[in-house]
């Protein structure tokens, strides 16, 4: 069995939408610590007892014995199957539906193979990081002097991998065909570009400091290239710009990627904030002074994707700008994108002239953090703009325009607290009733109202080139509002689910939906203990594929999740949790990843042993049991007398040695 051709696109599909909206559409929803919870639909539940973990994306009900992923709320939600709950989702998200209808035509070695891709990227970035550490040439050391000065110590070189691209036409594009890749895969992973005269590809990047870029997995997708002034002073073509950013392919998409989010990301969770900046140097050098959840975008403003990535992460970010006019342009454009997602933004406004890098550099990580902390609320900031240099007095003209900007802005922000406690404040600044701005602000939702229904372009006129996207569409130019889009489908959706509950009043009660899966039993015992130890720790995944005989399972359960982890090693995709979720397209399985992932989570004290000596002891008692079998059963033939007296020799003899070897006892002389 292989992968579905659709894998890939089914992790499109999960990463363009957001668990918490999905749910919320339909069930209402409340935080409670880093998590939400709901009144389960299922079953009568009074208190609320079905939990959302956006961090996970994940949802469980206990008394219920359901959960999974967002295709599983959609599939119990809509009484559906999963190609329907995901054709649902990718509509929701803006994919188009068609791309499920073709199949996988790429193969192993192919420019449009991700496994390829990603096989190359790996070998170039490898390439790269031992040629800054160990390159015995003279640019290699020039490139080791200037990362010198500028402040970047050998802990930090290796945390983010960073390395150097020789000042050659086809470092990579050699290194590549050496190892069996073409000039079209180097292509297609973004190391190389087509000769401007006759065929063939050359180097993308020359003599260039290289940062690579790096998924969740910590996998390289992309590269970024910072030109180095001794090198490109000597280069008689033009050396290009300071930075040149990994174009987008088929692993990279700049709106989906923020720059260090695989090493700041448990920095992020654990403290609930993310630092967005705006430079690789800047991450490298304010994670060296111990600031520690800090990403950067790469080459593009922010956008919602970069949004719900962090939404998810934490629960505030702040954007930390350059104290120039440009910054302070960045800083208005995803202003309303974050006050769509109620998200909590704060703005950080560096002395002009200094980025982050000089700034930690010059004052080091209190004062730095100290700024963090007092940085406004992003609605501050923009009324602070809009209001510096204006005479309230006499200036009616400006006050109107931006009272009027501000209004427009919060009509597209989710009603409460937040938006009370603005008009308050702009009722003080401005010296207007409060019930007034209310009722401006009534006419303002209004109008917002009437567009979404109509989709016409927000009134609010974007900055020049400012990209507006729909929700998880990438890069692609639109002037529809993307909560328009994802009200009008949310709503389709509930009508849905409003309509399988009506044809079936069960499916209001226990688990019960239109389209019935066969019952699988839940995991217990050691199959539990397995499979919990291995989603704790991915890496033993690949030692048990080749170690575990499915035979030693009792479950239908058990032999269906170790059948995924085999498929997923097959392919080359990691071995974790949410790779096998994204797997499997049975919902009970679906729960029972979510219940081992909730048990893990949940424990009150720390076993006495971790994962890897759980799944050791685990493995020895499955081979104790293995063993107990076969040597009952060749008892049972020696038992038997229908075997020669040379073959019940044999037989008894390797039971004898078997036993030995067992005890640690040496194998006897023959």
């Amino acid at each position: 069995m292989t992968l579905p051709a659709d894998f890939d696109l089914k992790e499109r599909v999960r990463t363009a939408v957001d668990i918490v909206d999905v749910i919320g559409a339909t069930t209402e929803l409340r935080p409670q610590g880093r998590h939400f919870v709901a009144r389960c639909p299922w079953h009568d539940d009074r208190r609320p007892s079905m939990t959302v973990n956006q961090e996970r994306q994940t949802w469980k009900c206990w008394p219920c014995d359901i959960g999974g992923d967002v295709f599983a709320f959609v599939m119990q939600r809509d009484g559906v199957d999963f190609p329907t709950a995901v054709r649902t989702l990718a509509e929701l998200a803006g994919i188009p539906v068609e791309e499920f209808r073709r199949g996988k035509t790429s193969r192993p070695g192919d420019a449009d193979d991700k496994t390829t891709l990603l096989n190359a990227m790996q070998l170039v970035s490898d390439a790269y990081f031992h040629e800054l550490e160990q390159g015995t040439s003279p640019d290699a050391r020039l490139a080791r002097d200037y990362l010198k000065s500028r402040g970047i110590n050998e802990e930090s070189r290796i945390r983010y991998r960073i390395g150097f691209a020789p000042d050659s036409w086809n470092f990579a594009v050699d290194l590549l065909h050496k190892h069996g890749f073409s000039g079209e895969v180097a292509h297609a992973a973004g190391v190389a570009s087509p000769r401007r005269s006759g065929t063939g590809y050359v180097d993308m990047f020359r003599g260039r400091l290289m940062f690579p870029i790096h998924d969740l997995q910590r996998r390289p997708i992309a590269l970024g290239g910072r030109l180095i002034p001794s090198i490109a002073e000597r280069q008689s073509d033009h050396p290009g710009g300071k930075y040149i950013n990994g174009r987008e392919t088929l692993l990279f998409r700049k709106s989906q990627q923020l720059y260090g989010l695989e090493v700041a990301r448990e920095a992020i969770r654990r403290g609930g904030q993310a630092l967005v900046m705006e430079g690789y140097t800047d991450v490298v050098l304010s994670r060296q002074e111990g600031i520690e959840p800090v990403v950067a975008v790469l080459g593009t403003a922010l956008g919602q994707d970069h949004i719900r990535i962090l939404k998810r992460l934490a629960q505030r970010v702040v954007l930390v700008l350059d104290g120039d006019e440009a910054g302070q342009t960045r800083a208005d454009e995803v202003l309303e994108l974050f006050v769509q997602a109620d998200v909590d933004l704060r703005v950080l406004t560096l002395p002009s002239g200094q980025d982050p890098a000089d700034f930690v550099s010059a004052n080091g990580r209190e004062s730095f953090e100290q700024l963090v902390r007092e940085a406004p609320d992003a609605l501050d900031h923009k009324l602070a703009r809009l209001t510096t240099g204006v005479d309230q007095v006499r200036d009616t003209h400006a006050v109107t325009q931006a009272v009027d900007t501000m209004l427009g802005i919060l009509a597209r922000a989710p009603d409460g607290l937040k938006t009370d406690q603005m008009l308050v404040r702009m009722a003080r600044l401005f010296d207007l009733k409060t019930e007034r701005l209310e009722k401006r602000l009534e006419h303002f939702r209004s109008e917002e109202a009437r567009r979404r229904s109509m989709k016409l372009p927000t009134t609010t006129q974007p900055s020049p080139g400012r990209r507006v996207t729909n929700l998880g569409a990438g890069p692609r130019e639109s002037l529809v509002d993307p909560n328009a889009a994802l009200a009008e489908a949310s709503e389709s959706s509930e009508d849905t689910s409003r309509e399988v509950i009506r044809s079936n009043p069960a499916a209001t009660n226990r688990s019960r939906t239109a389209y019935a899966e066969p019952k699988l039993p839940p995991l217990v015992g050691m199959e539990r203990d397995l499979f919990e130890a291995l989603v704790e720790n991915p890496e033993l995944a690949a030692t048990a594929i080749e170690a575990i005989d499915p035979d030693w399972f009792q479950t239908s359960t058990a032999k269906m999740l170790l059948s995924a982890y085999q498929d997923l090693e097959l392919d080359g995709h990691p071995l974790d949790a949410d790779s096998v979720m994204l797997l499997v397209e049975n919902q009970q399985l679906k729960n029972q990843i979510v219940t081992l992932q909730e048990r893990i989570s949940r424990r009150t004290n720390q076993l006495p042993q971790g994962p890897d000596e759980r799944y050791a002891a685990i493995m020895s008692r499955y081979r104790e049991l293995a063993f107990s079998v076969e040597k009952s059963r060749q008892i049972e033939q020696l038992a038997s007398a229908e075997l020669t007296e040379d073959v019940e020799m044999a037989m008894l003899q390797a039971l004898i040695e078997a036993e030995r070897s067992r005890h640690g006892i040496k194998p006897s002389s023959q």
